[in-house]
């Protein structure tokens, strides 16, 4: 519960750029949080918008007093882009714990008291879930492949092995955020979520990743293949910045079935038995994440999910290895 020494407990930082077709379910969601409202403050940095972004964000927030709108027209030296929206909103913020959400993130009523419950001695961070909101198949695929990620990321955390944070559900404490000098000592990062996550982990702080599904955000789905593969070109970015722990594993893992697929030119039995070895632990895990989480409209995408992610894997590194610029929310980087 807040202290009662400290009015704002809460300081919730989105950063949105035309966002007109999501902006107002976040909001709703933001609005109903099962937590004082005195003790909050929603702070929205509307990232210059040239839809009706801000007319929306406008229209709801009135006479709603947790609710601050900024509109984002300076860039800091060295910061463009998510960065430079959530390096402004930190100064405007007077919480002492800062929640970082994206708008097109709805998040459940009793997110805020969930998370806080993670923060333990010396907690610089806290890493939440997400999953997309049940639409079509490729949603479900998606689903299931952020919850077996972050079952990783769970089991990680247990041995203080940093993996990566998430910009749409993650939480820092203040004193962690200065401490390592927001995102205006940090630099520009495609990936800024992944490098704030860092830079507090390298700053001797601790981290967790919050496991439960009531800090379970539903996002808002890529819709085609396309739109897929403009986000995980941006995401192979900060993979490829990670701990190499986290590199390797994913390339060894995206490379080990294919491989697999050679050796049974010359040992078809063993080969076949890894496969369907790998499919079973990659199965099991998957049923076992969405059955803790409570997410058991997913079983269909579990059980086809190896299938998904072996082929997703290779798709990504080329993605990532071919030349070109990333697009982001309608700007080139």
């Amino acid at each position: 519960m807040p202290e009662k020494d400290n009015i704002i407990q809460i300081s919730i930082l989105l950063a949105a750029r035309n966002e007109e077709h999501n902006i107002e379910r976040c909001l709703r969601s933001l609005d109903a949080l099962n937590f004082p409202k005195e003790s909050i403050e929603i702070i929205i940095g509307d990232d210059d918008s040239d839809d009706h972004t801000a007319d929306i964000i406008l229209d709801y927030i009135q006479r709603k007093q947790q609710f601050k709108y900024v509109k984002i027209t300076e860039q800091l030296a060295g910061l463009k882009g998510k960065a430079n929206v959530l390096a402004q909103l930190a100064h405007h913020a007077t919480g002492k714990y800062f929640f970082f959400v994206d708008a097109d993130i709805a998040v459940p009523t009793t997110w805020l008291t969930h998370m806080l419950l993670h923060f333990g001695q010396n907690t610089g961070v806290v890493v939440g879930l997400t999953r997309m909101k049940k639409s079509h198949l490729l949603a479900d695929f998606l689903s299931m492949e952020w919850l077996y990620a972050l079952s990783v990321t769970r089991l990680a955390s247990f041995f203080q092995v940093p993996i990566t944070g998430m910009g749409n559900n993650m939480a820092v404490t203040r004193e962690a955020y200065f401490a390592i000098g927001g995102y205006e000592k940090i630099g520009f990062s495609i990936v800024e979520d992944y490098t704030l996550f860092m830079s507090i982990v390298r700053k001797g702080y601790r981290f967790a990743q919050a496991y439960n599904p009531q800090i379970l955000n539903i996002s808002e789905p890529v819709n085609t293949f396309a739109e897929l593969l403009k986000q995980r070109k941006r995401w192979m970015q900060g993979v490829m910045q990670s701990f190499w722990v986290t590199k390797w594993s994913l390339i060894i893992s995206s490379q080990l079935v294919p491989f697999l697929l050679i050796l049974a030119y010359w040992y078809p039995a063993i080969s076949l038995l890894m496969i369907g070895l790998h499919y079973a632990l990659t199965t099991v895990t998957a049923l076992i994440a969405i059955t803790i989480l409570k997410q058991k409209d997913l079983w269909k995408a579990a059980i086809l999910f190896w299938f998904y992610v072996t082929g997703m894997g290779g798709i990504m590194l080329i993605n990532y290895i071919l030349p070109g610029q990333m697009e982001w929310k309608g700007r080139k980087y």
